[in-house]
């Protein structure tokens, strides 16, 4: 049965709750009543020495400070927690993960080397399952030399570790702490833990944020901040759209079909305006494969639960180690792998070949004039592949660009280079990041390219540019991954700190910040109409995000290993994964939206699991398409909805 105590504060969480302030203020100076920050605030006041010195720079060094007293509150709190409703305990053994680590670094800290030997021997295990990396790093640290070197233990020290625990979880946490006088856990809950209080029932998924550099307020408070996320097109290519569509639209589309046509030209009310971001003009060769592209895009077949997409694996052999992703072109003509000897090898997925410019004594005994076309400057002969040698250290990532005119390549290096994929030359080497770049994207309207570094920050580089234009700085460790919204008007991040971040590139500002997954954040999708995005972790899991309100739609769990990459179809109905456990998911995207607003998932769009496969399924998982020994490293949607993918055969 629960003290009197407890069952006041559960009264007083009611009253509180049903807004009855009155009666809950008389409950709160009757029974005294008192939240986390109120109890925390007297203890400082009311435990005063008659010197004037809070008791609690004293108590550091007193009886419940001891590597005894801080072992026997941690088992106690682990023990209490245990014995919990089974409804409350995954919300509550959130807050043993921080607690522990900073019990653990307090006596380090304090030169109790076998006491914190022992404390990490005991308990270390019970935390290996969502934060097996952080611990095996913190056996690594047993000296405060090894602390002041550790970046890990400078985010625990310098920022707070932001958790959700509903309203009677907190209660029942702050009421036990109080009870059993654990000053010291108090001390670290109070000084350490951002614990945002929660209405409603208790949340039975794992839900520990960690640190982000920012408080819950802080994030909330972002979240009100205006992001523009629907789609434009360069006024370039709506023109020549619009001209080639009257020219074939005079005799064969009927008035009904030409009124639809002209309406989906019209602006999205959440598009940013066109000039917002500036462009050069599209002329030529890419500003005729945007509108090929978008008018393929009329013939995409449109996928559902029932109706999946067809799906085409490139396998590479006899590169197991040695390629460290690989990168298909928009139009799927185009396939380059980065590899860990320095340089990367791009391949011809249609069948014509490469062919690049003839070399210049060619050229000069040639029959060339101004009116000659572009095949008489290539070479005659086409080649399967072509190797593009220059980076010094093992080559990360590459990104195409969306007219297949360039290439960009990150490395371990710490230089972006640029490279023409006419001549197969590189053309530009981009110096700024004073470390490893892990990642690199291309904007899926060209001109412009983001970067992100083992140096903790992003940036956003022009193809004329040699100097960074952006620098976007906040995650507090490696950025392992940028992608582009498709409108380029912003920039996303994920990082080994576990957040996500959405940077506005107009302004440098970060917009967003999702937090959720409880490893690192390796990959980043949008969706095509820049409504939603998708995350990939190191913990096997999938979030989908909406970017208006920045809220968690839907966590997707299957995967056995970590993520490698993301896709969604063109129409954003599916989402595709690729894992290190060796197969593709298939995920249902709109009955994840439609369960998140509370609506019926239409019948239609029933999880088909029987039809493929049988086996029962994980929620909103359509299919799984396994291969033998072949991690997929690359996925990739084409304008018709296709999806590519590509792996290394990889034999155990």
């Amino acid at each position: 049965m629960a003290s009197s105590a407890e069952q006041d504060r559960i009264v007083y969480a009611y009253l509180k709750k049903h807004k009855y302030e009155r009666a809950a203020d008389a409950l709160s100076k009757d029974s005294k009543v008192q939240s986390l920050d109120q109890y925390a605030s007297n203890a400082a006041r009311s435990l005063t020495l008659e010197t004037g010195v809070t008791r609690i720079a004293a108590y550091d060094r007193g009886e419940q400070d001891t590597p005894e007293a801080i072992e026997e509150s941690y088992s106690s709190l682990i023990k209490w927690i245990d014995s919990s409703l089974d409804q409350y305990k995954n919300e509550l053994y959130n807050v043993t993960y921080p607690i522990f680590v900073h019990c653990y670094l307090d006596l380090v800290v304090r030169e109790y080397f076998d006491e914190a030997k022992k404390f990490m021997s005991d308990h270390g295990v019970e935390h290996e399952q969502y934060h097996d990396r952080e611990v095996q790093e913190l056996m690594g640290i047993a000296t405060p030399d090894h602390m002041n070197k550790s970046e890990l233990v400078t985010a625990f020290r310098n920022s707070k570790y932001n958790l959700q625990l509903c309203s009677y979880s907190f209660d029942l946490l702050v009421t036990f702490l109080q009870e059993h006088q654990y000053m010291a856990l108090l001390k670290i809950v109070n000084e350490h833990l951002a614990i945002k209080v929660l209405s409603g029932k208790p949340q039975q998924n794992f839900t520990a944020i960690g640190m982000t550099g920012s408080s819950p307020e802080e994030v909330d408070s972002l979240k009100r901040k205006q992001v523009l996320w629907g789609t434009i097109n360069p006024a370039e290519v709506d023109l020549a759209l619009e001209e080639d569509d009257d020219m074939n639209a005079e005799e064969e589309e009927d008035a009904e079909a030409k009124a639809k046509r002209k309406a989906a030209k019209k602006a999205h009310p959440m598009a940013p305006k066109p000039d917002r971001i500036p462009f050069p003009p599209i002329r030529g060769r890419p500003l005729a494969m945007k509108v090929a592209q978008l008018k393929d895009m009329r013939k995409r077949v449109e996928l559902s639960s029932s109706q999946l997409p067809s799906t085409c694996l490139y396998t590479f052999f006899n590169a197991k180690g040695r390629i460290h992703s690989l990168a298909i072109s928009d139009d799927a003509s185009l396939i380059a792998a980065s590899f860990s000897d320095s340089y990367i090898k791009i391949f011809s997925l249609d069948g014509k070949g490469l062919r690049g410019l003839k070399s210049s004594t060619e050229l000069n005994e040639g029959d060339i004039t101004g009116d000659s076309k572009l095949e008489e400057f290539l070479e005659a002969e086409a080649e399967q592949s072509k190797t593009l040698i220059g980076h010094s250290g093992p080559v990360y990532e590459v990104s195409f660009s969306p007219d297949n005119s360039f290439l960009v390549s990150a490395s371990e290096d710490g230089t972006v280079r640029l490279w023409n994929l006419l001549t197969f030359t590189n053309v530009v080497c981009y110096k700024g990041h004073m470390n490893p770049v892990w990642s690199i994207s291309f904007s899926p309207l060209g001109y412009y390219f983001a970067t992100a570094s083992h140096d903790r920050t992003a940036r956003l580089w022009s193809t004329d540019h040699i100097y960074p234009l952006r620098m976007f700085a906040g995650h507090l460790s490696d950025v392992d991954v940028v992608r582009f919204h498709p409108n380029s008007n912003y920039v996303a991040t994920g990082s080994t700190d576990r957040s996500c971040r959405l940077w506005d590139v107009l302004s440098g500002e970060c917009m967003r910040i999702f937090e959720g997954h409880t490893l690192s954040v390796q990959i980043l999708a949008f969706s095509d109409d820049g409504q939603y995005m998708a995350s990939g972790s190191d913990d096997c899991t999938v979030i989908l995000w909406e970017i208006a309100s920045g809220k968690r739609l839907v966590t997707y769990t299957g995967h056995k290993c970590e993520i490698y990459d993301l896709a969604f179809s063109g129409d954003g109905a599916l989402l595709s994964s690729s894992s290190a456990d060796n197969t593709v998911k298939i995920w249902a995207v709109r009955d994840a939206i439609r369960e998140s607003a509370g609506l019926p998932v239409a019948e239609e769009e029933m999880d088909t699991s029987e039809a493929h496969g049988g086996a029962e399924k994980a929620s909103h998982e359509l299919v799984t398409l396994a291969t033998k020994e072949t991690p997929v490293f690359c996925l990739k949607f084409s304008p018709r909805n296709l999806l590519f993918a590509a792996g290394v055969f990889s034999p155990n």
